[in-house]
């Protein structure tokens, strides 16, 4: 019996040792990569109005990303990014708006975005830049909206954001406290659990 019972918690540690490692190794995994991904999605657009998504990249950013790739070159507003190729910016250097936009004395290179198949707006950035300082310039005829996203959370190398059209809110979409495999693995524990008593009760039963 003292046997049954060692195996049975000897299972549950290393159920529980492997949810920590997997836990662990997804926050590694993703620190080790060079970039985040900001990804902006538009919600509640019920007329499926045209707009414009623009990310408004900071120039300490862009000065940043200079000095991170090692180029010698000044930041000189929207023609830094025009005129220099910066490998850590992957930019289509014909979206980028000459215009530079302002804010509490900040200067912002104002970048035009497409969406992908899935309707995200994605755009790389360094991933030991520690602020979410840039922004987003939501835009058309009857709008021209500015979205902060200096206080949200990135998960696994991603920055998710929602622009609700309708209301004019920016928000993070509702997050899953578990995963999938961690839900699986306290299930197995849970079912162990009850198969140890189980055949503990029939042992003591027996005697």
């Amino acid at each position: 019996m003292k046997k049954r019972i060692t195996t049975l918690f000897a299972i549950i540690i290393i159920s529980l040792l492997m949810i920590i490692f997997n836990t662990t190794n997804a926050q590694a995994t993703s620190a080790d990569n060079e970039f985040f991904e900001l990804q902006f999605k538009i919600i509640n657009n019920e007329e499926n109005e045209n707009v414009d998504i623009y990310l408004l990249l900071p120039k300490e950013y862009i000065e940043f990303a200079i000095e991170h790739d090692k180029l010698d070159i000044e930041y000189e507003g929207a023609s830094t990014l025009k005129e220099n190729n910066i490998p850590s910016i992957d930019v289509d250097r014909s979206n980028i708006l000459d215009d530079i936009y302002e804010e509490d004395g900040t200067e912002y290179i104002q970048i035009l975005l497409e969406k992908n198949e899935d309707n995200i707006y994605s755009f790389n950035i360094l991933s030991d830049y520690f602020d979410l300082d840039m922004k987003y310039r939501i835009k058309n005829d009857d709008k021209d909206f500015i979205a902060h996203i200096d206080n949200f959370d990135i998960e696994n190398g991603v920055c998710e954001i929602e622009y609700d059209y309708n209301a004019d809110i920016v928000k993070q979409p509702d997050r899953k406290m578990f995963s999938f495999g961690t839900i699986l693995l306290v299930a197995i524990i849970i079912i162990i659990l009850i198969l140890g008593i189980s055949s503990y009760t029939k042992h003591k039963n027996n005697i």
